[in-house]
């Protein structure tokens, strides 16, 4: 019994002693983001991935001044096939972060009726819990611990929908759900994302 878990531990632990390892950084649109890479073989390798990002906005909604916070980003795994010549092949998951929260106040006209003063907040996500990654890239190793790559493809997130509530209790659920129908029917076929990177490497 012994000598068969020492075998077994030694046909595991081979491959990943001759990995190479690394670190990356860079930019996508997942926001900023970082990557620890670990090269299992000249064809296969795998990728841990988090980036993010996050944006002020302002604008008006049904005459009512609306502001919020928009966010990109995520963390996922990411299956690396290299076809030669530096290009690869990818697939994964990853756990998305792409959304929105808002708030409106004041005066606003919601699914046909007037109320004022009131003081709805709401968030925008994706409907999915995690969103299948797929991407086409390239790696360019300069010497033995510098590289740059690139990556293109798509991000499947099931599309989104918002959610929102009024505290000032003049506005019902029902009636918030009635005037952002509409926009769910129209987020709920955003079902694909662009996936694009650009980042520096550095293999240890």
């Amino acid at each position: 019994m012994w000598k068969i878990i020492l075998i077994f531990s030694a046909c595991l632990y081979a491959p990943l002693a001759m990995a190479q390892s690394g670190l990356a950084l860079g930019a996508s649109s997942l926001g900023a983001t970082l990557e620890a890479q670990l090269r299992l073989s000249p064809s296969f390798g795998l990728r841990g991935i988090a980036g993010y990002g996050e944006a002020d906005f302002q604008r008006d909604y049904n005459s009512a001044p609306l502001i919020g916070t928009a966010r990109i980003g995520g963390i996922g795994v990411l299956a690396d096939l290299y076809l030669g010549g530096g290009a690869r092949l990818s697939a994964g998951a990853i756990v998305p972060k792409f959304g929105a929260d808002f708030a409106i106040s004041g005066a606003i006209t919601v699914n046909g009726a007037a109320f004022n003063n009131v003081n709805i907040t709401g968030s925008m996500d994706s409907i999915w819990q995690y969103a299948p990654v797929a991407a086409l890239g390239y790696q360019r190793d300069f010497g033995r611990n510098w590289g740059m790559s690139a990556d293109i493809g798509a991000i499947y997130t099931g599309g989104f929908s918002i959610s929102a509530s009024d505290s000032s209790g003049q506005i019902s659920g029902q009636d918030l759900a009635a005037e952002l129908a509409d926009s769910n029917a129209r987020l709920g076929h955003i079902s694909v994302l662009p996936f694009v990177k650009l980042g520096v490497s550095f293999a240890f």
